[in-house]
């Protein structure tokens, strides 16, 4: 994801204006929601409702997390309005703060809210600029969380702040735990991130090795990285995550690595693939993979030069602040 500074910062924070324009416009049209909210004052709220491109999981915590520093700075009120392509609600609960929104809160009508479209705008300057009686929908897929500290001169930590939010809903915590009874506590984990390279993980336009042969060595040389880091870790048990589920299979025949079983699709726009009586456990498996690798000793992010350096296992490492490492092979 490209990263810009200066002019192309300035042209970005305008074409994003023109987008909130558009968006406000349409989402306003065929909306249900155009009452006056009855709120004391303006609510600040998180959007992810597949009116825009969100980006994966951990995109989306990125965005999330950034307004909820912003409003715990400025003492504002904050809701998150997670609905696409399923509830929020269905997977994690509030913990010590309810992000929930509650009835008659929101409201997609323009003489109320306004639309904050950040995509991309890692420097917050629009957000920490913003003078608005206005309920605000945010939309960002970026983690803003230093340059919002720098702001208000503080160290709120990420972690800390996705904890304040978030705990696991209770079929996930069930599922949780059902792992960690075959796991145990004492474990470390090992993540490859495919993308579509083995042919079975469709995300946007990326292409697969058509060549079998060419496949088979970049399976075995991920293979030969899981043994050589179970040879540094001989008496721990090792969690493999990864995108690819013929990867899975081939690193569970490793002695002493598990797997969490089930089929994993990308959140945003991949929604053709995930056939429906099956999405819920489709989009659990992200949730459990997440929250397990937070619960790691040590998280080892592994890949080639061309595979994708993933920050789902960075940002899992951060929620309870364990060790990251990256191993390039």
């Amino acid at each position: 994801m490209a990263t810009y500074y200066g002019r192309k910062y300035k042209l970005l924070e305008l074409r994003h204006l023109f987008k909130e324009l558009f968006l406000a416009i349409r989402i306003a049209l065929k909306s249900e929601k155009l009452g006056k909210p009855k709120t004391s004052k303006p609510i600040y709220v998180a959007m992810v409702d597949g009116e825009s491109f969100h980006g994966g999981m951990c995109d989306r915590f990125k965005g999330i997390i950034s307004l909820y520093a912003y409003c715990k700075y400025q003492r504002l009120p904050f809701r998150i309005r997670y609905t696409y392509p399923f509830h929020l609600e269905d997977y994690l609960s509030p913990a010590t703060y309810d992000w929930i929104l509650k009835e008659n809160e929101y409201t997609d009508n323009p003489i109320y809210s306004r639309v904050l479209y950040m995509r991309g705008e890692h420097l917050a300057t629009r957000l920490l600029k913003l003078k608005s009686k206005k309920q605000i929908h945010y939309y960002s897929n970026r983690d803003c969380l230093e340059p919002i500290n720098k702001a208000y001169k503080g160290q709120f930590n990420w972690g800390e702040l996705f904890c304040e939010l978030f705990k696991p809903g209770p079929i996930l915590a069930e599922r949780i735990q059902s792992i960690k009874n075959d796991l145990g506590n004492d474990y470390y984990a090992a993540v490859f991130r495919f993308q579509n390279l083995l042919g079975d993980f469709h995300e946007y336009h990326y292409k697969s090795i058509n060549d079998e042969n060419e496949a088979e060595k970049l399976i075995e040389k991920c293979l030969n990285a899981i043994r050589d880091l179970k040879s540094t870790h001989e008496n721990k048990q090792l969690l493999v995550t990864s995108d690819s589920v013929t990867f899975l299979k081939r690193a569970s025949q490793i002695e002493g690595v598990h797997i969490i079983p089930g089929t994993l699709v990308h959140m945003d726009g991949q929604k053709k693939y995930t056939p429906e009586n099956s999405s819920y456990e489709i989009y659990l498996k992200s949730f459990v993979d997440f929250y397990m690798l937070s619960e790691a000793q040590k998280i080892y992010r592994i890949g080639t030069s061309y595979m994708y350096p993933s920050e789902f296992p960075v940002y899992a490492a951060k929620v309870h602040g364990i060790p990251f490492e990256h191993i390039m092979i």
